[in-house]
């Protein structure tokens, strides 16, 4: 085979894997920055929402960066307005978290649901495991202002969107760095 075809077609891996990482990190967006539903300041104990499509929807909790939120100090119950049916609440698996200037916001759980009205409860308890509230205490942080503390609904995407996007992310940056170190040493590697 030609040696310069070769070169061409070790180049044109780099525009793929930069067409791969593009649509993973469209693809992602939508984990992270969904629509809010609604949200809520920490003392507000309830709130009714509506969701119009059905789909993987997420709880995330919103405040100021560098402050010790109350996660161990309250549940989270979502129940469907004209039944009182009990929404389930996962714990989030990722728990991805997004930082900003001085905002900080991270996923607490996630919920699937279908068209409807829901209620949004905040209650007394505790839905951390053992192990979060011993990092909760070893670590020293300024008390929440509960003014700044929120819970958001937030629509989001499947789980495996994330699963997804590491191998995606791998074959992409292979492809791109791959691409060029392979475009500038075929004249060696084939010599």
């Amino acid at each position: 085979m030609n040696l310069m075809l070769l070169r061409v077609l070790f180049f044109c891996l780099v525009p793929i894997g930069i067409f791969i990482l593009v649509k993973t990190i469209r693809m992602l967006k939508g984990v992270f920055s969904g629509e809010v539903i609604t949200e809520i300041p920490f003392t507000q104990k309830d709130v009714v929402f509506d969701i119009i499509r059905p789909g993987v929807y997420a709880i995330w909790q919103k405040g100021q960066l560098f402050r010790r939120t109350p996660v161990d100090k309250f549940k989270l119950q979502i129940n469907k307005v004209p039944s009182g049916e009990n929404v389930s609440l996962p714990r989030s698996f990722f728990s991805p978290h997004l930082n900003g200037m001085s905002t900080a916001r991270m996923e607490m759980n996630r919920f699937s649901a279908q068209s409807g009205t829901y209620r949004l409860t905040i209650v007394e308890g505790s839905s951390v495991s053992v192990f979060e509230k011993i990092a909760l205490s070893l670590f020293p942080a300024k008390p929440v202002d509960y003014s700044q503390y929120f819970i958001q609904v937030r629509e989001s995407r499947p789980v495996y969107y994330m699963i997804a996007a590491i191998p995606l992310f791998v074959l992409s940056a292979f492809c791109m760095i791959g691409g060029l170190v392979a475009g500038f040493l075929a004249p060696q590697i084939f010599a």
